[in-house]
């Protein structure tokens, strides 16, 4: 037999394992390239079209898949050439040099790679129309069509084709270690663990303090570079932690010779689990994170739909007249707003200056409408952030410290008294273009004089419940889109832009627009939540089937010193516990911890989303616990099977849960 008749013996006898290693590449790439095509299709990403709290719901999720792929490709790919290991042993004694066996992984790794990339790509192309639909189903996409453009193909190409060259290179460079006897010994030697002990956990346990203590003191949303650093602190954390709970486990269990003994075999079992099992644990506690805390963050926005909208709108409705445009006629005002559903109880106005890059207001209309005594001194101004109180962190920009005033006699320079964070009014559009300030009344005259034609009144309405303010709103909406076609010239020559620039902001449309981006919101993160789920059962599966040889001759030799059926399922269903569950506990805890840090910033509150997250983990849990008996129970069939304890049945008579 020719050594290419030998080799594709092999591939054949191995075919199931090629097979599911290609399945688990080519869903990789479907999936990722289903999120692309939505993330790029210009029309869902059109703001006219579709609501940008909806298609701003793809970026995180997308982020989180784009580096999902990049390690179960890497995973997957170690997996795989862990099997073959043995069968290049084989090869190399019949002959083979070390040259031709990094022919056959090129080969075969290139094969696997370009087959996936295309097989991938044609189910995507199929399934992304079908996800698109079912995305239409949740929100109102308006005149979005279904856009599958060449970016979309030529993206995964290139992004997946950097990641089979780079894991080819490197599997390439492992094969300059091979050695006969170490190819042959892989599958039935344990694991190398090189990075071990109990100082390793205590790093571990140190680094995860540091990124607590980073999130409680340092935490800043709108730094999206420190997150991403303080995540991959307690990542490479749990993964130390991991290393060196084995070691911190075996002290703690030979305290007490007894136990020692009496869990000898468990004990040693769960140990050597832990120990060659830590990135399959750490790579499932990343997806349990990433999942938990994005659907426990999108379940309580989604959930306080009421609160968030009152709070970022002091008003029910509130809309600008400015330079000519939304002035329409009290009389059209009432007739929308006296035959709403719900009758107006208060309607209010404040006068301003629009200088364009900077709206002027007078310290007494404030105070008169907000009920406060700021008082702004001679040539000074106060800084306004409108931002909602516990969220400063909003307005970044620095406090302006001077201010000059353009007037007929000359430059007139003001200076600062501070900056005021305050939700005075509605973040209407086309007001929230500028900086705001206040001055006192001097100079406000002196500025209105020299600005007549700049004066504008922001209007605001308030109703008896503005949940039934939704067809006032569109009509208020249409009739000011209306008058500044009519009577004024487009600024934009965009009808929609000018609709946009110059509409109302009211609590209503934030209250829809924050549910259909909840409803969005819960569907991403639910369909990414199964595909993770599902990912770590192929990890996990990996994971076990990689050392299924080593088990199967451990208990080969234990049945010839009388172990019984029953000892199997209690010995096998140890360290499976810890591979299942040990890895959500962890998940759920970080992701919690993460939630309650930032939505205490971001939200100001912190119980709240923890709750959602446990919810959410428990959920997890519960699905986890089904596929744990479910897969633990055909195991340890094939287990007893294999090894010829044929008192299978016994085990189910006395009830025991294998």
């Amino acid at each position: 037999m020719t050594f290419r008749r030998m080799a594709f013996q092999i591939f054949k006898a191995n075919l199931r394992r090629y097979l599911l290693f290609f399945l688990c590449s080519s869903f990789t790439v479907m999936i990722f390239f289903t999120f692309y095509s939505l993330y790029s299709n210009p029309d869902f990403n059109d703001p006219y079209q579709v609501n940008g709290m909806v298609s701003g719901n793809l970026y995180a999720p997308f982020l989180v898949i784009r580096v999902f792929a990049v390690l179960f490709i890497v995973y997957a790919q170690m997996a795989f050439l862990k099997f073959r290991k043995s069968d290049f042993g084989l090869l190399m004694v019949l002959g083979m040099t070390s040259h031709n066996i990094r022919k056959i992984i090129l080969f075969e790794n290139s094969m696997i790679a370009l087959a996936s990339i295309l097989t991938g790509l044609g189910a995507g192309t199929v399934f992304s129309g079908i996800f698109f639909f079912i995305v239409s189903l949740f929100v109102n996409i308006g005149d979005s069509a279904f856009i599958l453009t060449p970016d979309s193909y030529l993206y995964t190409i290139k992004f997946f084709a950097v990641i089979y060259i780079v894991v080819i290179a490197v599997n390439l460079l492992l094969t300059l270690r091979y050695s006969i006897l170490r190819l042959l010994k892989e599958s039935r030697t344990a694991e190398r663990n090189l990075i071990h002990g109990k100082i390793t956990g205590v790093i571990g346990v140190l680094l995860l303090g540091i990124s607590v203590y980073n999130m409680l003191t340092h935490y800043n949303p709108s730094d999206a570079r420190m997150m991403l650093i303080n995540l991959g602190i307690s990542m490479l954390g749990v993964y130390l932690l991991l290393s060196g709970l084995g070691d911190w486990l075996k002290l703690f269990i030979s305290r007490s010779s007894k136990a020692y003994h009496k869990h000898l075999l468990f004990s040693s079992n769960l140990i050597y689990t832990l120990g060659r099992s830590k990135i399959v644990l750490s790579l499932i506690t990343f997806l349990v994170f990433i999942t938990i805390s994005l659907s426990g963050i999108i379940f309580y926005l989604t959930w306080n739909a009421e609160d968030i909208p009152v709070a970022n709108n002091p008003y029910d409705i509130a809309y600008s007249e400015v330079f000519g445009k939304n002035s329409i006629s009290p009389k059209i005002l009432s007739e929308i707003t006296d035959h709403g559903a719900t009758p107006l109880l208060s309607h209010q106005k404040l006068e301003y200056i629009d200088l364009f890059n900077f709206k002027i207001f007078l310290d007494q209309n404030i105070n008169a409408l907000i009920g406060t005594d700021y008082h702004v001194e001679k040539d000074h101004f106060l800084n306004l952030a409108i931002v909602a109180q516990g969220e400063e962190w909003k307005n970044q920009r620095p406090e302006m410290p001077t201010f000059d005033m353009k007037l007929a006699a000359g430059k007139h320079t003001l200076y600062s008294q501070g900056i005021l964070f305050d939700m005075v009014f509605n973040p209407v559009p086309n007001l929230m273009n500028g900086l705001h300030i206040i001055v006192n009344e001097e100079d406000y005259m002196a500025l209105k004089a020299e600005n007549k034609k700049a004066i504008g009144n922001l209007q605001l309405l308030n109703f008896k419940d503005w949940k039934k303010t939704a067809d006032i709103d569109a009509k208020l909406n249409a009739a000011l889109a209306k008058y500044n076609k009519d009577n004024t010239e487009s600024w934009y020559g965009n009808e929609r832009q000018e609709a946009l620039v110059f509409s109302t902001k009211s609590r209503i449309s934030d209250y829809l627009q924050l549910q259909e981006s909840g409803r969005f919101g819960i569907f991403v993160i639910s369909f990414v939540g199964l595909i993770f789920f599902g990912a770590s059962g192929i990890v996990l599966h990996f994971s076990i089937q990689t050392d299924l040889e080593r088990e199967r001759i451990k208990f080969r030799k234990l049945n010839k010193i009388g172990i019984t059926s029953k000892d199997v399922a209690r010995i096998i269903g140890g360290p499976l516990k810890v591979l299942f569950f040990l890895p959500y506990a962890l998940g759920i805890a970080l992701s919690s911890f993460y939630v309650v840090s930032s939505s205490r910033v971001e939200m100001s509150t912190a119980l709240e989303p923890m709750w959602f997250c446990l919810l959410v983990g428990g959920a997890y849990l519960l699905f986890q616990v089904l596929f744990y008996r479910i897969y633990t129970k055909i195991y340890t069939r094939n287990m007893l099977a294999h090894i010829q304890l044929l008192d299978i049945p016994l085990i189910e008579q006395k009830g025991i849960s294998i």
